[in-house]
């Protein structure tokens, strides 16, 4: 079956040869905001979307320093933390740690640097701001010193109030909705071995995704092929119980491509071989 079916628009976007999609958001003005990473070369760079018609906004945006004067994170040690209105915020690394540092602010519909600061870790997103705060030490111990921010500007509106400021901001944190929520993101559910849909669900070397959406169920199936031992992934979008659209997502990969599907505002998204991203309305 052709993988683009006349009964879908959509677009496709690809990231160019090398690269694996590694994350992606949407903002609440209609971008899509994405992570590239290029492992060979060690960079790690971000793109901008618009969701409805695909056009490519940025791309191949390299996060910088503060000051402009070198790449922030070795340009590899980088990511996307969250996206609130028209901005999407980036993040660096602290060295040789896991842990986060620093906030970028950048226009997702321009590629446009609003505001940066290096001093600051996001925790969560309130009603008032961001939750962030500013790592430092006392007497060779790690402290924390909590504020909230004004997303648009990045300047300090607030410091929360509290006997044990540790206990009110793990609370906070405990009731932040997952991005996916926030964001009206649905993701793939891996069918269980057990109950009525078994035969749809793991059954030795096969794995099996689904995403239902009313009349209409994408499913996506991973197949180990024994004499290659690589992986083999294939989307099928069914409508009444037949099969109107099939793509191979990935063939001969080392694992299955697990989570590489979503459904947003009427559209479904995938990556196909890693470096590209499908669209299409559903």
């Amino acid at each position: 079956m052709d993988s683009m079916s006349t009964d879908f628009s959509g677009w496709r976007y690809h990231a160019g040869n090398g690269s694996v999609i590694w994350r992606l958001m949407f903002t609440g003005t209609g971008q899509l905001v994405g992570q590239k990473r290029l492992p060979m070369e060690r960079r790690s760079l971000f793109f901008s979307i618009s969701e409805r018609s695909g056009r490519v906004l940025f791309d191949d945006f390299l996060l910088l320093t503060p000051d402009g004067s070198a790449p922030a994170g070795e340009s590899w040690l980088t990511g996307i933390e969250t996206v609130a209105g028209n901005l999407v915020f980036l993040h660096a690394y602290r060295p040789n740690s896991p842990e986060h540092l620093g906030l970028w602010a950048v226009d997702a519909a321009t590629g446009e640097l609003v505001w940066s600061r290096m001093d600051i870790v996001f925790c969560a997103i309130l009603d008032e701001g961001f939750l962030v705060y500013r790592p430092s030490s006392f007497a060779g111990f790690p402290e924390r010193t909590y504020l909230v921010i004004d997303p648009a500007s990045g300047m300090a509106c607030t410091r929360p109030e509290s006997g044990d400021i540790d206990a009110a901001v793990e609370m906070l944190r405990r009731n932040t909705l997952q991005e996916e929520q926030r964001q009206g993101v649905t993701l793939p559910e891996l069918l269980s071995p057990e109950g009525p849909e078994h035969d749809a669900a793991r059954t030795g070397m096969e794995l099996r995704e689904c995403i239902a959406a009313g009349s209409v169920t994408a499913v996506v199936l991973h197949d180990c092929d024994e004499p290659s031992g690589g992986w083999r992934s294939i989307l099928r979008i069914i409508r009444q119980g037949k099969t109107v659209y099939e793509d191979v997502m990935a063939e001969k990969s080392a694992r299955p491509p697990l989570n590489s599907f979503l459904l947003h505002g009427g559209g479904l998204y995938y990556t196909k071989g890693e470096s590209e991203l499908v669209a299409l309305k559903i």
